[in-house]
């Protein structure tokens, strides 16, 4: 690519970041747009007139101007002069204010657009740490997004202050004007290299970045707080803060020194033209070729030219770092979702699913999860998978909800496949609890509800839910009651529970969704043995004529399942129910016995 393909490259980006700009801030507030637009533009033009009312009070002073009364003129410049002023601080303190709203504005809409890109992105995405960077690049720069758009109107009001004051200067020297414009280009030139070499740097070292948030996040979390002073963990997550954070620090002084040291002699150049102007016109004073009005007139506008470069040039500047950050916004669309939601068949009840020959391999890797997996439910069966870690036992459920799609072969429900229902329609109709369940800061009743907000009989199904999960006694001891905060993060009743409570409520938002097909995966990981039998018993009464597929790591319980699916290395070498099983005595027996006899640790999946 030749040197004039990339200026006009640069250019077209230039205008499209400024284009950008302008959309964004629209579409926040058309009218705090327009309001910022007029005053950024009505500024500039008021200040080049208090120069001219200068210019001309001087001259009325001294004798140069001829009118037939010096009082009324004299009188009449200085009321232009003082309607100015208020003019000029009124327009200063309105921007103020619609600056800060309208930059909130922009702020929550940018908060917004990245919520809504994570919230659809696909499960795979968040397996990709190149996406997390990029996520994480962008919020990060959408915190300094709301300075954007005024980056971008200073840049359009300093370019009319520049025009103006230049067609000015030039009617009495364009050889004035030249040099002003000459000497303000190598700080321009050398602001554009080091913004771009800058925001590069932030980009290299945003994997960094997140580690060292990550740590100080962990460092502040009540949940790693008596792990952490158990194993007296605190002066190594210091040591890891500090070393990566003086690598990243003595990275950016480096460079903030070499741009300090250049550029403050170069913004000199500007200063240095209008004093030689000033030194030029206060000769031509002298000598009777021009007046006093004219040195005030001619300095104040060359200073005002430097003034106005200056801000075109940091402005363009500013707008050129924001482009590489716009830029960073629209990267976030390589990032396409794999799942494709083009299914129209409706999904109501689910009678029947069956995975036929399905083998499946994470995307970026290499290893095979699943190899040529075959099995049926049908109504009212509950199954349970079971295997050692990495069997494939999890895998299997986000396949079934289509958080992945198979490599090969296919998965039917209903006898269809379940790419031809709606994504929706499809993960509305089970419902399941996922290892590692999630729950929120929010009330018990949110924290239930959040499954499915839209239920008529919510308080009759809180209940239904609680009863099976175990959690009544929790709620009948909060303070508050179901409106009771889980943690204390955000209010001072808030309850703060045990790993297996915690799991109870995690199962109760699982029970209060309305759902046609269940599925738990190590639902009681972190329950008691009383507990546990007992949550198996009452969801096995709960589901009742429903498909349940169930993973659990404690062999006795899957033998209340009617048929048991036995994985390993990620393949079926297994099926039957507890008896038949146990009979074979293959690899399920094995695994029984050796748990019965406390001699095998509890098998999890990933």
């Amino acid at each position: 690519m030749g040197k004039k393909q990339k200026v006009q490259n640069s250019a077209i980006q230039f205008i499209s970041a400024i284009r950008f700009c302008f959309v964004l801030a629209y579409k926040a507030s058309a009218f705090y747009t327009i309001i910022r637009i007029t005053c950024s533009i009505a500024q500039p033009m008021v200040t080049l007139s208090l120069t001219l009312i200068g210019k001309a009070i001087l001259d009325l002073l001294v004798g140069e101007n001829v009118v037939s009364n010096k009082y009324v003129a004299l009188w009449g410049y200085i009321g232009g002069e003082l309607a100015l002023i208020i003019l000029r601080t009124v327009l200063q303190k309105i921007n103020i204010y619609i600056q800060s709203v309208h930059n909130e504005l922009i702020q929550n809409r940018l908060s917004v657009f990245l919520m809504e890109k994570s919230i659809n992105s696909d499960l795979e995405l968040f397996d990709n740490p190149a996406y997390y960077n990029k996520l994480s690049a962008c919020t990060i720069d959408s915190m300094a997004m709301g300075s954007l758009f005024w980056n971008s109107i200073n840049t359009v009001s300093a370019l009319i202050s520049t025009a103006v004051s230049f067609a000015m200067i030039a009617q009495y020297n364009v050889v004035y004007s030249i040099l002003v414009l000459l000497a303000s280009i190598p700080a321009a030139v050398v602001s554009a290299k080091y913004t771009k070499s800058i925001y590069s740097l932030s980009l290299g070292q945003i994997n960094s970045t997140r580690q060292i948030n990550y740590i100080q996040a962990i460092s502040t979390n009540r949940n790693y707080a008596l792990n952490i002073k158990f194993y007296q963990a605190g002066g190594i997550l210091l040591e890891k803060y500090r070393r990566i954070w003086h690598q990243l620090f003595a990275e950016r002084k480096k460079m903030n020194r070499r741009r300090c040291a250049t550029s403050s002699l170069l913004e000199c150049l500007p200063e240095v033209a209008a004093i030689y102007i000033a030194i030029d016109v206060a000769f031509q004073v002298m000598s009777g070729t021009a007046t006093i009005g004219d040195y005030s007139l001619y300095y104040g506008l060359a200073t005002q030219l430097c003034a106005a470069i200056s801000s075109l040039c940091s402005s363009s500047m500013n707008v050129y770092d924001n482009q590489l950050k716009i830029n960073n916004f629209k990267d976030l669309e390589q990032f396409s979702n794999r799942i494709k939601d083009t299914g129209a068949t409706q999904l109501n009840d689910i009678y029947s699913i069956e995975f036929r020959n399905v083998s499946f391999t994470y995307p970026q890797t290499n290893k095979q999860i699943l190899h040529d997996v075959s099995f049926t439910i049908t109504s009212g069966e509950k199954v349970a998978i079971v295997g050692t870690n990495g069997s494939g036992k999890s895998t299997i459920i986000k396949l079934l909800l289509r958080f992945y799609d198979v490599n090969e072969g296919t998965i039917l429900i209903n006898g269809l496949d379940i790419r031809k229902y709606k994504v929706s329609d499809l993960r509305s109709s089970f419902t399941a609890y996922f290892q590692q369940e999630p729950n929120y800061g929010f009330t018990i009743r949110e924290n239930m509800t959040i499954s499915d907000n839209a239920r008529a009989d919510e308080e009759r199904a809180i209940k239904t839910a609680t009863y099976i999960s175990g959690a009544e006694e929790i709620v009948q001891n909060a303070p508050l009651g179901i409106n009771t905060f889980l943690t204390r993060l955000f209010h001072t009743e808030g309850i703060e529970l045990s790993g297996g409570q915690y799991q109870r409520i995690s199962l109760s938002r699982t029970f209060y969704k309305r759902h046609s097909a269940l599925i738990l995966d190590e639902p009681s990981s972190d329950l008691d043995p009383e507990a546990e039998y007992n949550l198996f018993l009452k969801f096995k009464e709960f589901s009742a004529g429903k498909i349940v597929l169930f993973t659990s790591h404690r062999l006795a319980n899957v033998s209340l399942a009617d048929r048991i699916i036995v994985l390993e290395n990620g393949a079926i070498i297994e099926s039957g129910d507890h008896n038949t099983l146990m009979n074979m005595n293959g690899r399920y027996a094995e695994l029984y016995t050796y748990q019965q006899q406390n001699q095998m640790p509890d098998f999890e999946d990933k």
